[in-house]
């Protein structure tokens, strides 16, 4: 049975949002004070999240909970569901980034979609499970995809994307019976809108499933400990 939303969750989701941005301000200033590089930005704020999910006492991760953060009905065509839950602008320092969270009941997905821009989910809750696909352009039957890794993340684990590199993926909860959360930071400004009123979207292109090839019998589903990877796979125990 899914959880309904009481009155008080858009207080409370409002309420996180202004902790959640004054982290980020505060792990801003940090990363000026140590002199971190403009290009290694996402990385020190990413790590600092996943620091944070990754510590049972951390001071956010009771923030970012089912209670007030619920996935969308199991019939809702959209399949999933998402909030934007941090924002930050950029500055003379730094581009623009933002965390959102996203919400999966069992057996729901994200569509597979790849991005403009790096992509870093974190797992907060359940099992996420991460599919990557490699595109193939050009193929005699029109553009395809070739699934090239499978990894389960649990609560602490992430993966680095970066738009030049193998970032085709969708994110699902195939192996949870619960609700699975993901967080996931975006190197642009999940809250402009452009001339004509549409929200910037992270999201270069989104794929049919009729794409997918079929799965070569090497790929299997591993832990992320276990993935071996092109990008930055990391652990929880890595932080």
């Amino acid at each position: 049975m899914q959880n309904a939303c009481c009155p008080c969750c858009p207080q409370q989701q409002k309420f996180n949002r202004r902790r959640l941005d004054s982290w980020t301000k505060k792990i801003v200033i940090e990363a000026k004070q140590l002199n971190v590089p403009r290009e290694d930005i996402l990385k020190f704020v990413w790590d600092k999240m996943r620091a944070e999910i990754s510590n049972h006492k951390g001071s956010l991760k009771h923030l970012l909970e089912l209670s007030v953060y619920h996935p969308v009905p199991s019939d809702d065509p959209k399949g999933y569901q998402k909030y934007v839950v941090m924002n930050y602008p950029g500055d003379e320092d730094y581009g623009k980034f933002s965390f959102t969270l996203i919400v999966l009941s069992q057996h729901q997905q994200t569509p597979i979609h790849d991005h403009k821009v790096i992509c870093a989910p974190i797992c907060i809750q359940g099992i996420m499970t991460e599919v990557l696909y490699r595109v193939n352009e050009g193929d005699a039957r029109g553009t395809t995809l070739q699934e090239v890794k499978r990894h389960e993340m649990h609560p602490g684990n992430g993966n680095f994307l970066y738009p030049e590199g193998l970032n085709c993926h969708t994110v699902g909860n195939y192996s949870f019976d619960g609700v699975s959360m993901s967080l996931h930071l975006y190197a642009f400004d999940a809250e402009e809108v452009t001339a004509d009123g549409k929200l910037v979207s992270s999201v270069k292109r989104v794929y049919d499933k009729s794409q997918v090839l079929l799965a070569d019998a090497a790929v299997s589903t591993t832990t992320l400990e276990d993935a071996s990877d092109d990008g930055d796979c990391v652990s929880a125990a890595a932080a």
